[in-house]
């Protein structure tokens, strides 16, 4: 015997399960690293002033300073200004719009490293339209930041 009913009710969670993975698929999230190591190298000076010499520096950590968004590969310097906008219907202090027709090459997320010793860089992905910044604080009230993006538009709030 075969139960109809059973079997409508079957599908329908399998679609309504599909539906609910289509709507995540469209956003996705970059988390920076809240901290990173370094080797620090021996410095090299053109001239060591007379009666000095070098010290040598151990390894150390660097904490997470701040997330940034740029058009293009972030060496060529063209960050995008952060403005408050409305993204899937919420409102958000730190927004981009990207991949834009001026975005020709891309966009890329930056993560910061006291302040911008040291950044990594990650290219967003091209079928995102619109990013916000999401700040918090781990349990040692240090930094913790990701860029959360959308394949929504983007809207400035005036």
């Amino acid at each position: 015997m075969y139960d109809m009913k059973g079997y409508r009710i079957n599908i329908s969670l399998i679609v309504i399960a599909w539906l609910a993975t289509i709507g995540v698929a469209t956003a996705y999230e970059l988390d920076c690293p809240t901290r990173i190591n370094i080797k620090s190298d021996h410095p090299e000076l053109e001239a060591t002033p007379e009666g000095w010499q070098v010290s040598m520096k151990k390894n150390r950590s660097l904490l997470l300073s701040g997330i940034g968004v740029y058009s293009d590969e972030p060496v060529k310097l063209f960050q995008l200004k952060p403005e408050t906008g409305i993204i899937d219907g919420k409102k958000h202090d730190l927004t981009w719009q990207i991949n834009s027709a001026y975005d020709e090459n891309g966009n890329y997320v930056s993560c910061s490293y006291n302040g911008d010793e040291v950044q990594l860089v990650k290219k967003i992905d091209p079928s995102m339209k619109s990013c916000w910044a999401d700040y918090s604080n781990d349990k040692n009230q240090a930094i913790k930041a990701k860029l959360i993006c959308s394949a929504s538009e983007w809207q400035k709030v005036e």
